[in-house]
Formats: C-alpha cells, structure tokens, sequence
C-alpha cells in the first residue's frame, strides 16, 4: 500500500527530524498554569459549579451524563459546551496567548488523551494543545499504518511525561474504590429501574466506563 507520507518523508526529511518537528511545534499551555487551571477545575466540580462537557451525537445521552454527574459527583451544574470546542478553545487562548483564528494558522485544536465525555478531562490543561496540521492526519481516530503508530507512541509517551503528575491524580480519581462502587451502585439501580430502556443504559454504561478510564 502506497502511503503518501510514508514517500515524501525519506525524500526531504527523516522521520526522527519529522517527529521532533511535531513535538516542538505543538504548543502546550505553560506547567505552571496547568497546575493553576488543574486546581480551578477540580474545585468547580466539587463544589457544584458549572462544568462542561462535549455532547453525545444522540442529544438524549446527554441527559444520562447529567444525571450520573449529579448523582455520582454531587454536580448538578454540568452542561454540555455549546460549540464542543468553545471552552477548551477559550482555556489554551487564555493560558497561551495564542488564538487560532488570529494568531496561529494551519494549527489544530486537540485533545491529547480524548475523555471528552468526562469533566475531569474535557477541561483538563494537561489535555489541550495545539499541533500543526500537518501532524493531525497522524494522530487522528482514522490514522493508519506504521508511520501514524510511531508518531502516537512518540507522542503520547511525550505528553505522558510532560504532564504525568496531573495524568496520575486523574487516575488516582476514575481508579478510586468509593468512586468506583458509586458507580457500580449507579447502574445497578439503572436497570432496576423499569422506566429506562434496558440497551440505553446498557450503551451509555459502555460509552461512560470508557470515558473514565485510567490514562496509559
């Protein structure tokens, strides 16, 4: 199979120089106001204020996310980004001084470790950045062959170890066994409860267990 990448990279660059181009031109938000933002964040959800989280393709999921939120976290305030991009956008503009449509062209708004679906991460500073479009075709959901893995797994691990203190208390949390049972106690009475749909909740489960899942 003819890869196009694959072709042009040998003939005017090598792939290291390639993959050290993507890593120095992705522009993360500085550590110090990670930490600042991490702390801001985790305290809106604990303390019921309002959080955001990117929506279901079947509007109705929504409704599912909202209801464990407020039943399994306390929040009754989370709704859903009105754009999918605009507080994540809003955030790495602020703590970078960079925006997208004025200051920078041909880059790409990302979330490093997806979990979009959850507040804890959607948010998160530690999983907003900026990379060149010339590196998103490698790095998204429909990426293929060995050139696209090799640069993920340089990427992530890169990402991992720059922001592994926040991406550890982020697992320390989805991980936690009091959190852990809540949610086992939640979709049990779920599907008891006759009035919901057996395959929704058994759909949202799959799709929820997903978003909280540990970062590797």
């Amino acid at each position: 199979m003819l890869d196009s990448y694959e072709a042009f990279i040998p003939e005017y660059i090598s792939k290291e120089e390639f993959f050290r181009f993507g890593l120095e031109k992705t522009i993360f938000i500085p550590d110090e106001k990670v930490k600042e933002e991490w702390k801001k964040l985790k305290e809106k959800i604990s303390s019921n204020k309002t959080v955001y989280m990117r929506g279901m393709k079947e509007t109705g999921g929504n409704h599912l996310f909202y209801e464990f939120y407020d039943k399994v976290l306390k929040n009754k305030q989370v709704q859903k980004d009105p754009s999918n991009t605009q507080t994540p956008a809003k955030i790495i503009e602020d703590l970078t001084g960079y925006k997208k449509s004025k200051d920078l062209r041909n880059y790409q708004l990302t979330s490093i470790f997806g979990r979009s679906k959850n507040i804890f991460a959607f948010a998160a500073p530690w999983n907003i950045v900026y990379i060149p479009n010339l590196l998103d075709a490698l790095l998204g959901p429909d990426a293929k062959g060995t050139l696209a893995e090799q640069y993920q797994r340089v990427f992530f691990e890169h990402c991992f170890k720059k922001f592994k203190p926040y991406i550890s208390e982020f697992n320390d949390i989805v991980t936690n066994m009091h959190f852990q049972r809540a949610v086992d106690e939640y979709f049990q009475r779920l599907y008891e409860d006759s009035r919901h749909d057996k395959n929704a909740v058994i759909k949202f489960e799959s799709v929820l267990r997903e978003e909280f899942a540990p970062i590797k």
